[in-house]
């Protein structure tokens, strides 16, 4: 499998094939965000997974600026989650960690605290009526 970031310049070209995969991860978000928009405003980073060129699925992450800086895996969509996570987790790590992030971060279905686990990620609560979890990468 592929995975990369897509760059603005090439937001165009993917988006299409994108967009499906991660419209029900919107649907399911309480504030039912404009995805592109945040893109574009560069506020969000649009990540994809590709095998044969094919897209398998794609993920939107925002860096967020607290007390520490942390990467929000923020919208997940596709298909065979148990195939790609962990070498999209270590690159999305590399990148984050780049940036000064000191951890990375998600809420939603209960499948990715799960994977998560197994790369030394934990369960940090519920946000918004989800489980979230959280893997420090410093």
């Amino acid at each position: 499998m592929t995975i990369g970031g897509i760059s603005l310049r090439d937001l165009h070209v993917v988006w299409p094939d994108l967009w499906p995969l991660l419209d029900p991860a919107v649907k399911r978000s309480p504030d039912k965000p404009d995805v592109l928009a945040r893109l574009i405003a560069r506020d969000a980073q649009l990540w994809a997974i590709y095998q044969d060129g094919k897209p398998v699925a794609a993920v939107v992450t925002q860096i967020q600026v607290g007390e520490k800086k942390r990467c929000l895996l923020w919208l997940i969509g596709g298909s065979r989650v148990k195939e790609w996570a962990p070498d999209f987790l270590s690159k999305c790590e590399g990148w984050a960690r780049s940036l000064g992030c000191v951890a990375l971060w998600g809420a939603g279905r209960p499948g990715w605290t799960r994977i998560v686990k197994q790369f030394g990620g934990v369960g940090i609560g519920i946000v918004d009526g989800q489980p979230a979890w959280q893997r420090r990468i410093t």
